[in-house]
């Protein structure tokens, strides 16, 4: 049976939990491998214990109620085996490994212009001005769509997601069903302008792909839909935080300039000492046991990536930031695993590295030069403004 206690380790809704949770992880890590939360959820809590049951086939994605978010059932997202692979099969070639240098190009497109304008202004913000402008510009590309009302689109995506956390009030619900009524109108006007004029973009694939039966409309509408709100989300952090980190920290900021090779480390670093999404929830089908300890069938268990990826059972002294240790890219949580693993993890790598190099090379002695404001909530980490200066 779960561990059971009296006081709420991992009190959701708090905001020193959501400011910063890490504390409240170790407590509940080194008590438990799986916590029973007051608010129903079953929280695995240990690196091996997420790595290994985000592949149990004894959890569902299917099976969960998303709430506001049901139309994401129909996308790869909301999917199980076998409707998830057929999904996911239609997206693949966009984010193989052949097209991460075309989407770099892309990238460094927006990032130079990006840092053109801060370039005449002595800085910017690096939330607003580089990290979202330029993932959010890459994912419409990929799309084929335009960009327009991108700061709504991003904004709509904030209110969708705080419905989407165990915390959230009726309040939440009422503001995301409004922000999803506009996302999903959004979706529609970009399909209907790309079926006006027609290329070789991802949704020109999903559109071939209605027409000759392998996806259903409905489909479409919620994979566009899911791409085009989250496929900035992790993306952007990454590129925050790392700008934040490396400002803080010279030696490493250094090693990035002068040894070009370290740099994929460092990002996955980056991605470790705090992941952007800090868990993901699944449905339980059947009992699973971890060390003792039971999933229990009809519940809802959350993989606390956040809380894997500084499990000192894992990784020595976790919390420091450390980009020589071992296996760090098969060890990351930060983008899941398993049959739900991110797929656009690999862009989201390639556009960190492109933001954060094309920053160094220019201004590699750029400073935070205000405060920094923070969106956190227990299931995103976010960075709302974040004033650079050269």
């Amino acid at each position: 049976m779960t561990t059971l206690v009296e006081a709420d380790l991992l009190p959701f809704g708090d905001p020193a939990y959501q400011n910063d949770p890490y504390p409240y992880y170790e407590i509940v890590r080194n008590m438990t491998p799986v916590y029973e939360s007051p608010s129903g959820v079953h929280a695995v809590m240990r690196h091996a214990d997420i790595f290994k049951v985000l592949r149990d086939k004894r959890l569902s994605s299917r099976q969960l109620d998303f709430g506001v978010a049901n139309l994401f059932h129909d996308s790869m997202f909301g999917q199980d085996p076998p409707d998830h692979g057929r999904l996911r099969k239609l997206s693949t070639p966009f984010f193989a490994p052949g097209r991460m240098d075309e989407w770099a190009v892309v990238m460094r497109e927006y990032v130079d212009r990006a840092l053109d304008a801060a370039d005449e202004a002595g800085g910017m913000d690096a939330c607003q001005d580089l990290s979202f402008s330029a993932t959010f510009g890459v994912m419409a590309h990929i799309l084929g769509v335009g960009t327009h009302e991108a700061a709504e689109c991003r904004q709509k995506v904030i209110e969708m997601g705080r419905a989407l956390r165990p915390s959230a009030t009726d309040e939440d619900v009422e503001i995301a069903i409004t922000a999803f009524e506009w996302c999903v109108a959004y979706v529609q006007d970009l399909i209907d302008t790309k079926r006006r004029n027609p290329g070789d973009s991802m949704l020109d694939a999903y559109l071939s792909a209605m027409d000759t039966g392998g996806m259903s409309e409905r489909e479409v509408m919620s994979t566009v839909t899911f791409f085009y709100a989250v496929g900035h989300l992790d993306n952007s952090f990454l590129i925050q935080n790392g700008v934040r980190l490396l400002a803080e920290m010279p030696e490493v900021r250094k090693a990035y300039i002068e040894q070009p090779e370290l740099r994929p480390n460092i990002i996955e670093e980056i991605l470790r000492i705090d992941a952007a999404e800090q868990f993901v929830t699944r449905a339980i089908l059947e009992d699973i046991d971890i060390d003792g300890e039971i999933l229990p069938a009809g519940g809802i268990a959350l993989m606390m990536l956040g809380s894997g990826n500084v499990d000192e059972r894992a990784y020595e002294d976790p919390t420091r930031f450390d980009h020589t240790r071992p296996n760090l890219a098969r060890m990351q949580l930060a983008f899941g695993a398993g049959l739900h693993g991110c797929q656009g993890q690999t862009l989201a790598r390639v556009q960190g590295e492109v933001a954060l190099t094309a920053l160094l090379e220019r201004h590699p002695d750029y400073r935070v030069s205000g405060e920094v404001v923070y969106g956190h909530n227990e299931f995103i980490r976010a960075i709302r403004h974040l004033p650079i200066e050269f």
